[in-house]
């Protein structure tokens, strides 16, 4: 392998910085405390493996955000339902019709009883 090849599978703590997302200080102590695979330190500056790093970005993501995907969509292209049972209070022109005439109760009610 050439020496260029070595250079290029390797970054610095800013490119660790831009692929992880977290700041200098909390990468430098995570490569200390040997969290991070791929880390090394030559003298006073840490090199990380970009493949390596980058295997282990897809691998934290994979275990924190197992269903972050959206809904997809049926064969049909209607929506495919999303939690057990939700159905909003006024889900017909019926529903928002008794909601209001509910609410206008209420108030007329809480008026009458004040006076």
């Amino acid at each position: 392998m050439t020496r260029a090849a070595l250079i290029r599978s390797r970054c610095k703590i800013d490119g660790a910085v831009a692929r992880l997302g977290l700041e200098p200080r909390t990468v430098r102590n995570m490569a200390a405390a040997g969290a991070i695979p791929g880390a090394a330190k030559f003298g006073d500056t840490w090199t990380f493996d970009i493949a390596v790093l980058d295997a282990f970005v897809l691998e934290k993501e994979r275990e924190t955000c197992p269903s972050s995907r959206r809904p997809q969509r049926g064969a049909t292209g209607e929506r495919v339902p999303f939690g057990a049972g939700y159905r909003p209070g006024a889900a017909t022109t019926d529903g928002h019709f008794a909601q209001t005439i509910q609410k206008l109760r209420a108030t007329v009610g809480k008026s009458s009883a004040t006076e």
